[in-house]
C-alpha cells in the first residue's frame, strides 16, 4: 500500500502544461465533437484532388491553425470534407440489424433448399434485404462537408505552473 502511495505521489508531482483539441462545431448543436493528437483522421482537401488521406493527428499548431497530420501540415481551412463515425448507439443498432438480415436470409435460404410449404420468400428476402441495407448504412461514416453547418476550430488550453513562493 506504500509503494502504490509513493507512486502516486511522485506521478502526481509532474504537470501538464497544455492541452491542444481539434474541434468539430456543428450548426445548433452545443456540445462540439472533439479530437485528439493521436486520434485518426479521414478527410478531403479542397480543390479538383478526389482523394480521401487517412491519417493520424501528429501535433497541433493553434496559432497558425495548422494540424500536422503524420507529420504534414495541412491547414484546417484547406480541409473541404470530413468523415466521422455515427454515434455507438446507432453502430450497436446497426451491427444487430446487419446480423439479423443475415440470418433471416440464411434462414429464408434453407427453408427454399428443404421446400418449405406456405413460406412467403419474397417478403422474407426483402425484409432481410432491407435489413441488410439499413445495417450497413449505420455503421458506415457519415460524410460532412465544411461549411455553414460544420466547421473545425482548434483550441488550446493552457494550464500555468503554480507561482514559486520565496
Amino acid at each position: 500500500m506504500r509503494l502504490l502511495l509513493f507512486f502516486i505521489f511522485a506521478l502526481s508531482h509532474f504537470s501538464a502544461n497544455s492541452q491542444k483539441i481539434l474541434l468539430l462545431e456543428r450548426a445548433n448543436n452545443a456540445r462540439p465533437s472533439k479530437m485528439y493528437i493521436g486520434d485518426p483522421l479521414l478527410y478531403r482537401v479542397a480543390g479538383k484532388e478526389d482523394y480521401w488521406y487517412d491519417r493520424t493527428i501528429s501535433d497541433m499548431l493553434p496559432d497558425r491553425s495548422i494540424v500536422l497530420l503524420d507529420n504534414f501540415p495541412v491547414q484546417l481551412g484547406d480541409i473541404s470534407h470530413l468523415k466521422v463515425r455515427r454515434k455507438p448507439v446507432w453502430r450497436i443498432t446497426g451491427g444487430a440489424m446487419f446480423a439479423f438480415g443475415a440470418s433471416l436470409a440464411l434462414a429464408t435460404t434453407i427453408a427454399a433448399i428443404y421446400r418449405d410449404e406456405g413460406t412467403n420468400y419474397g417478403a422474407l428476402y426483402g425484409a432481410s434485404a432491407g435489413s441488410l441495407g439499413i445495417g450497413y448504412f449505420l455503421n458506415t461514416r457519415r460524410t460532412l462537408k465544411m461549411g455553414e453547418k460544420h466547421r473545425l476550430r482548434m483550441i488550446e488550453i493552457n494550464f500555468a505552473p503554480p507561482p514559486i513562493q520565496r
